[in-house]
């Protein structure tokens, strides 16, 4: 494996396992670096940017799922292996909805742990390639894919606002295309040959958040040993993509204030002042006027932000785009996924898409079309396929495990018996069971193996 994808950061509060763990695996090649607390992970995984990360529940000042939120919601590509000496059901299925590869209990197996941190980093490397191969091959976007009503209103909000330097707001439900449409106004701006920068805000820490938007400077905190330029330094002229801006908190919302109206800022520690002309646009999930009611979003930024608003449509409002936009996802996942030859949508899957709700929109169909382009035979997706009306039986058949049996079974064979009944509910599925207990297939995959000969 490539040495700089090897980093870990280690997290725990008992000064001798910190120390005990730091000496066994930084003879197995790993870069290390260790925290003690959960602000100091948060400060470590900034400055340090680790590819896996061994965190500990029990800290002293935040929870280690609170770390494990912020990892996740800062990284898509991080590995978090979560341990803990009180082991419960409760915590390991709580932590592995919220992202972690795996949950191990203490005191840890030593050989076990180095393997488990190996399978981890590799699920980081083909994590960090995806990222890349999505980036370089991303088509750009031409237009707001549709021919309904709502999305030619989208299109044409897109074309009125593009040119103006004002900021925009865009609302709705998540997975509807905030993010495309934010491109898309990128893209036929003056803007265009800046950069275009997008942070997620939700499940990030004050500390963490404020760092990526306004950089900081070398010893503005402990562990900052270097320089950092935040993303509205590194936008310059270009656009700054704000998603689930409501998740905010208010001392972060009055700088970014500051910095929308002055065009200027300076870095975490820093004196001098550092000019920016950025576009904002901002999306949110919320209603920020009852945000701003109940003292949680800034009136004044709600304001500056509401200038231009675009209301994105569900898409169970536009079911007559469904058959344009699954065709086109489909092409995207096809080049994704290197698979040659053309693959088809049946009429009668294309019928059952059309008439599906989409509580998840358009986020939702695409992982469906993933599913479906993965477990599919020949060159045509089916109605069995989409797998559409088993989705929901997940909760219920995974549920069915009485309480009393957790508290005198071992951990791992609980685990094991709640992602089967989960794979059973998807007909063996792998990824769709993956999704629905919002972990990786890797994940799913360890723990239905875990404990075989």
């Amino acid at each position: 494996m490539d040495p700089k994808l090897k980093t870990l950061l280690i997290v725990d509060d008992d000064p001798e396992v910190l120390a005990g763990l730091a000496a066994v695996l930084g003879h197995s090649g790993w870069n290390l670096a260790t925290a003690s607390s959960g602000r100091e992970a948060l400060r470590q995984f900034d400055s340090f940017s680790p590819d896996v990360v061994l965190l500990d529940v029990m800290l002293p000042d935040i929870s280690g799922l609170d770390v494990l939120d912020a990892i996740k919601g800062a990284s898509e590509t991080t590995a978090v292996v979560v341990m803990s000496g009180v082991g419960t059901i409760d915590t390991a299925v709580r932590a592995m909805k919220m992202g972690a590869e795996t949950f191990v209990p203490k005191p840890c197996d030593i050989d076990g742990l180095e393997a488990i941190l190996q399978q981890a980093a590799a699920i980081a490397d083909t994590r960090h390639q995806l990222e890349a191969m999505r980036r370089t091959n991303a088509p750009k976007q031409l237009e707001f894919a549709g021919t309904s009503e709502q999305a030619r209103r989208v299109e044409h909000l897109i074309g009125r606002v593009a040119a103006a330097p004002t900021p925009v707001l865009l609302t709705g439900e998540s997975g509807t295309g905030k993010g495309v449409v934010a491109r898309l106004i990128h893209q036929r701006s003056d803007r265009q040959h800046a950069a275009f920068v997008d942070l997620n805000c939700a499940g990030l820490s004050q500390e963490l958040l404020e760092s990526e938007l306004f950089g900081h400077e070398k010893g503005a905190f402990t562990d900052a040993k270097t320089t950092k330029q935040g993303l509205l330094e590194v936008a310059g002229n270009g656009t700054v993509f704000l998603d689930e801006i409501g998740e905010m908190e208010l001392t972060i919302q009055a700088r970014l204030l500051k910095a929308l109206e002055e065009k200027r800022f300076r870095r975490l520690g820093g004196v001098r002042e550092i000019k920016a002309d950025f576009r904002l646009i901002a999306a949110t999930n919320r209603d920020l006027e009852e945000e701003a009611s109940a003292g949680r979003f800034r009136r004044d930024l709600l304001y500056r932000l509401n200038v231009v608003t675009i209301e994105m449509p569900p898409l169970r409002e536009r079911a007559d785009d469904i058959p344009m936009l699954a065709q086109r996802l489909l092409e995207e996942l096809t080049r994704e996924f290197g698979r040659r030859g053309e693959v088809r949508i049946s009429d009668r899957a294309m019928a059952r898409m059309v008439r599906h709700s989409w509580p998840g929109n358009v986020r939702e169909l695409r992982n469906v079309l993933e599913r479906a382009l993965l477990v599919r035979k020949g060159n045509e997706i089916h109605v069995e396929d989409l797998l559409l009306e088993r989705e929901a039986a997940v909760s219920s058949e995974a549920g069915l495990m009485p309480r009393t049996e957790w508290e005198v079974r071992e951990l791992d064979d609980v685990v094991r018996d709640y992602v089967r009944a989960a794979v059973d509910a998807t007909e063996g599925n792998i990824r769709s069971a993956a999704r629905r207990l919002g972990v990786s297939p890797s994940t799913i995959y360890a723990k239905l193996n875990k404990g075989r000969g």
